[in-house]
């Protein structure tokens, strides 16, 4: 690579991405929409109508927190931001998803989906070798807080587990407490439960 920093095809990197950003810029309020639109398959046909329309964020606060969410993801993007900034927008989705159940595939599949929806919004831009080329770049940024959402993930899965491991202890000890004041305690000898506590009733 010559030492300007120009590539073999003569164009400095810096150009190829300032291309591409401004056709971001210029298109991200239908990108967002459409990344919205994506993220929100997960879901039954109903429930996707309610979240994509339903504005107010008490009512609908899966959607509103989604869109919010998508909103900061494609900022972080365009931005080239680290991977430590994707988190707090990955949260406010992969929180709910994994309250919900969703295994892994299912819940950050829409961070790939953002690959299509780029290329159906940019269409007609694309023509541009540059813009190709820096699209590739901006794909591997999408590759790479894909990888941060699964270790996101992972981390709400292991909550979760331990949450539901601790409840199930606690019920059991539950449990074991009502049985042992209905029933008595197995493990201690009849003859000895009421031992110290007759002596002080008889005395």
């Amino acid at each position: 690579m010559p030492a300007c920093g120009c590539t073999a095809h003569g164009r400095p990197r810096r150009e190829r991405a300032a291309v591409l950003k401004t056709l971001l810029g210029q298109n991200r309020d239908g990108i967002v929409r459409g990344w919205v639109r994506a993220a929100l398959e997960i879901y039954p046909s109903g429930m996707v109508a309610f979240y994509g329309k339903e504005k107010n964020s008490f009512a609908n606060p899966v959607g509103t927190a989604i869109t919010a969410g998508i909103e900061g993801l494609f900022d972080a993007l365009v931005t080239d931001a680290p991977p430590v900034e994707f988190v707090p927008h990955l949260d406010r989705i992969l929180q709910v998803r994994c309250v919900q159940d969703f295994p892994p595939s299912q819940a950050i599949w829409f961070i790939f989906a953002l690959k299509g929806v780029l290329r159906d919004a940019l269409a007609g831009e694309l023509k541009d070798a540059a813009a190709l080329r820096g699209l590739i770049v901006f794909e591997s940024r999408i590759d790479r807080m894909a990888a941060c959402a699964f270790d996101v993930y992972a981390g709400y899965q292991k909550k979760i587990a331990e949450i539901r491991v601790n409840e199930i202890r606690n019920r059991v000890s539950t449990l074991s407490r009502m049985s042992k004041i209905r029933y008595g305690d197995p493990e201690v000898d009849p003859e000895q439960k009421g031992g110290p506590i007759d002596k002080v009733r008889c005395e």
